[in-house]
């Protein structure tokens, strides 16, 4: 309970400050809550304007946009299938998809990749809500991360601070930003690193802000938030980091 009410009381443009600052992002987190029902919009917050996949959505939070989409807001079905907007398409559902696309070399692969992937109820999710992290009128879900190898490890071992062992994180070539970098962490309440697709690349260039090739993507469960910040500057090695650069400047 204490541990919710301090979340509760997270200042989350306080929140992204500390993250850019010592995990040195080039783009705010973005904060993505699924909401469930119209009513649960916040007042003023504008629908996106036109059709756009959902992975280039989150780089459009990343230049600094709020707003919201419904699923026909969601050009990409597949992806607004993982989140739990729509039925998953039938190409999507058979396999055919990846072995149009050559992402496959055959049909049994291919289910391979629909089995492993993670898909919300259909019709379970009324909108997603993105924003960056300082910007968002309700409590997140899930915080999507673009950081250096290096800096996500940092982000990792933030979250293993207090309680230690390891973590897992899933990577497959579809379906990365919605599937694996959203629902994953959302479903599983664990961190998820993963590495933007082929797809997501191509249509974040529609909007301005592509993903960095030399960064990684992190899924943080929203909930781990306030553990991260506390625990980042408190791990040894990143400790001394931050002080060198204090000595620099």
């Amino acid at each position: 309970m204490q541990e919710q009410e301090k979340f509760k009381k997270l200042d989350y443009a306080d929140a992204q400050a500390k993250l850019m600052s010592i995990l040195e992002l080039r783009y705010p987190p973005v904060a993505v809550s699924l909401i469930r029902h119209k009513a649960l919009i916040p007042e003023g917050v504008q629908e996106l304007e036109k059709p756009m996949f959902y992975c280039a959505m989150v780089k459009y939070a990343m230049l600094g946009n709020l707003f919201y989409a419904r699923e026909a807001l969601h050009a990409c079905k597949r992806g607004g299938a993982a989140l739990g907007l729509c039925e998953i398409p039938e190409e999507e559902e058979t396999g055919a998809f990846y072995v149009n696309k050559a992402s496959c070399s055959c049909l049994r692969a291919a289910w391979r990749f629909v089995n492993a992937s993670l898909n919300l109820k259909p019709g379970s999710i009324y909108a997603t809500l993105l924003a960056p992290l300082a910007k968002t009128p309700v409590e997140p879900d899930v915080i999507l991360i673009e950081a250096i190898p290096r800096r996500a490890f940092e982000l990792i071992h933030a979250t293993l601070y207090d309680i230690g062992g390891s973590t897992e994180s899933w990577i497959s070539p579809p379906r990365q930003v919605c599937a694996y970098a959203t629902v994953r962490p959302y479903l599983s309440g664990e961190l998820n690193l993963t590495i933007a697709c082929e797809s997501a690349r191509m249509v974040a260039r529609e909007v301005g802000c592509e993903y960095l090739d030399e960064t990684v993507l992190v899924g943080l469960p929203a909930e781990m938030l306030l553990r991260v910040i506390e625990n980042l500057p408190r791990i040894g090695y990143v400790k001394a980091r931050l002080g060198k650069s204090e000595g620099r400047s």
